[in-house]
């Protein structure tokens, strides 16, 4: 916990020096803004925990700038329509991923761009989930039969270095290092510790705009977690969890003309998502936790 108290206290030193500053810009604000979106999603072949799984779930995304914070997030509402045919349902209901940023330029008062990183942070990323058990609280297999637990549920924090990079072609995407904070992760041996590191990065390209005013965008973000010890735990974390995790989400979306709807698919890949090792065998079922799931959405933005 001295490195969590170390950040801690950087933060408010660092917030300090915004309250000292005489010369911050009046017009900081000009360019704030704010954004919400409802999203309903299907997905199929999707990776969450040791089995892959089909649902339906209602997202509320959110994100926005005000001086010196930038903010992005989302809440995910699963097996909205109730299904007993989702394999989400009667279980964990909620998740959330909420991203806050502290911008180090506006602290200083300064540009501190070099070559394409046109702003840095200091980065965020808290995740949250439902403590009833699904399919992600397997914690030991005993006869052939895995044992779940109630006992804990996600609470991830992610703390790191962000940037904003102009990237060839893709232009202003977020980039972040962060290492993990892992307080609850549904009963594994890494929680209430120090356990790796994530690197982030997200975008929002416009590929075309059409005559009628509407748009077609690439939109996505990918995550590459690492240098984890959760497979050093148990002997059971030994054979079934692994070190690393991936995931990239590649969507294509049209945005419509003068209109708050969009629609949109995306692609989304996987490789041991959720540091569960794909291809193992655990109660008699391969862990499947590797390939590509598909996800078709409607959307409406306020």
């Amino acid at each position: 916990m001295r490195v969590l108290t170390g950040f801690l206290l950087f933060i408010s030193l660092l917030y300090s020096s915004v309250l000292l500053a005489a010369d911050v810009p009046e017009d900081i604000h000009e360019n704030d803004f704010l954004w919400l979106n409802f999203h309903l999603y299907h997905g199929q072949d999707q990776r969450g925990g040791p089995f892959k799984f089909n649902d339906q779930y209602f997202e509320i995304e959110f994100g926005g700038r005000s001086g010196l914070f930038d903010l992005y997030g989302y809440v995910d509402f699963k097996d909205a329509f109730n299904n007993s045919d989702s394999d989400a349902h009667d279980g964990s209901n909620m998740f959330a991923d909420i991203e806050p940023r502290m911008s180090l330029d506006y602290l200083f008062d300064k540009d501190l761009s070099v070559g394409i990183i046109k702003e840095w942070y200091i980065a965020m990323d808290i995740y949250y989930g439902d403590n009833e058990c699904a399919q992600t609280c397997v914690v030991d297999v005993v006869d052939e039969v895995p044992v779940t637990t109630k006992s804990s549920g996600l609470k991830i924090v992610w703390l790191g270095i962000g940037t904003d990079m102009d990237l060839p072609w893709l232009g202003k995407t977020g980039v972040n290092l962060y290492a993990r904070l892992i307080r609850e992760n549904y009963g594994a041996t890494n929680e209430d510790d120090w356990d790796g590191y994530a690197f982030h990065m997200n975008w929002f390209k416009q590929l075309h705009h059409f005559e009628n005013s509407g748009f077609l965008a690439f939109q996505g973000y990918f995550d590459y977690e690492f240098g984890s010890d959760l497979d050093n735990g148990n002997s059971f974390e030994q054979e079934y969890r692994t070190d690393t995790s991936v995931q990239s989400y590649l969507g294509l979306w049209y945005h419509l003309p003068s209109s708050h709807f969009a629609m949109g698919y995306g692609l989304k890949l996987y490789d041991n998502m959720t540091q569960w090792k794909d291809g193992t065998i655990l109660g008699g079922k391969e862990v499947d936790t590797s390939g590509a799931g598909h996800y078709f959405n409607l959307t409406y933005s306020f």
